[in-house]
């Protein structure tokens, strides 16, 4: 019987281990990079909070271009326009929506609708048409097409929208000229990017008006989601979303300044919609219809920019109701909005107890509406509109959650 001829064992190799001289070493190292890529960031935000307006204003663009007419260089035109406002100084976050029948004089290009000028004469033009109707100044601009509100809104992870009452729409037109019909139930709802695109362009149960009240929804629940550091992690994504997205002259030291605006006001927005309380509704050629601007809109707009109280120039009647059960809740809600300069026709108890605070308004008042709840920090997702209204332009009914 032979023996195997077994070989010794091996030893792994051993290293020695790192001296504590060594690790501070690292550890050091280490400190010093994360305080230099600190030190650098807070020197950006310093010289962009430098170089930058205290207020600055963003008109944004809603192009309404379908894939090939952007493959043959069309544009569109530009059905959604909304000029968002950050002032860092007092400070606050604001926006205005410009309905798209507005009849203006395009620098350049003479009468027309105002959502021709970025089709006329491009962004500078666009630019420089909503100026001159505001009576303020703008910026930068900021435009996004159908996909790219689609794209932006699934990089957040979507968005949470509470629907006042449910949509439904027989005829929402769709990227290849044809229609479906799309129904978005009331509540507090979830939103994909197809899905929110969707709820910020429907009209035909409403008007235009309700329309821009709600791309001003949607607006403020993207910001929203980005605040939320849960969806911080999906910023990288996000970027990449609006890099191919959007086309803007927002130079990176405007996106620190205006972040910073956002981060100083974390609440809503305060909203101005331009509704006939604000322009005359006119008929063009061939019964087309159309919008005048009002000598009281440009003052009203430089009210409502300088002070969030600021309330349209003209007179609404407001009714307050009191559905909380609380005695006196009514009456002091009246006086509040009469100190800020609101017209209250009726004070009263409602019928029935409710929940929640709402708002409804006729068409004419969406404006001042959205600017009452403001006032009462009542989210304008609650402002609804109705010609039923026979009391005052406007009826707050108060819930528990009135204070």
């Amino acid at each position: 019987m032979t023996t195997p001829d077994l070989q010794p064992t091996e030893r792994l190799p051993t290293y020695p281990a790192a001296s504590e001289a060594e690790s501070r070493g690292i550890v050091g190292f280490l400190l010093r990079c994360v305080l230099i890529i600190l030190v650098g960031a807070v020197g950006v935000v310093a010289v962009a909070l430098l170089v930058t307006p205290v207020r600055e204003s963003v008109l944004i663009l809603g192009s309404d271009a379908r894939p090939d007419e952007l493959s043959r260089g069309e544009v569109g035109r530009t059905d959604t326009l909304l000029v968002f406002v950050g002032d860092r100084a007092q400070p606050r976050l604001a926006m205005v929506s410009v309905p798209r029948d507005l009849w203006v004089t395009i620098p350049g290009y003479g009468q027309e609708r105002i959502n021709a000028a970025y089709e006329f004469g491009g962004p500078q033009t666009a630019k420089q048409t909503v100026s001159n109707l505001l009576g303020q100044p703008i910026d930068r601009y900021v435009i996004i097409g159908l996909q790219g509100v689609r794209d932006v809104v699934d990089a957040v992870g979507g968005i949470d929208i509470t629907v006042p009452q449910a949509i439904h729409d027989d005829a929402y037109p769709t990227d290849d000229y044809g229609y479906q019909v799309v129904d978005i139930p009331a509540g507090r709802q979830h939103m994909d990017g197809d899905t929110a695109l969707k709820y910020a362009r429907t009209r035909h149960q409403d008007s235009d008006f309700a329309r821009t009240a709600r791309q001003q929804q949607v607006v403020v629940a993207v910001r929203n989601a980005m605040l939320n550091p849960l969806n911080w992690p999906r910023i990288p994504a996000v970027v990449a979303a609006i890099s191919t997205s959007i086309k803007t002259d927002l130079s990176p030291f405007d996106v620190v300044a205006l972040g910073a605006a956002m981060l100083r006001s974390p609440g809503d927005p305060d909203h101005l919609v331009i509704d006939t309380s604000l322009a005359t509704e006119l008929t063009g050629e061939d019964g087309a219809y159309l919008l005048q601007a009002k000598p009281s809109l440009q003052p009203t707009v430089a009210k409502f920019l300088a002070h969030p109280s600021g309330v349209a120039a003209a007179p609404v009647s407001v009714e307050v109701l009191n559905a909380a059960g609380v005695a006196g809740l009514a009456a002091r809600t009246a006086d509040r909005l009469t100190q800020a300069g609101y017209k209250i026709a009726n004070v009263a108890d409602a019928p029935k107890l409710q929940s929640q605070t709402t708002i409804m308004a006729k068409p004419s008042a969406t404006s001042a509406a959205n600017q009452i709840a403001s006032t009462l920090g009542i989210p304008t997702s609650r402002v609804t509109t109705s010609n039923a209204l026979t009391t005052a332009d406007i009826q707050v009914t108060l819930g528990p959650d009135a204070h």
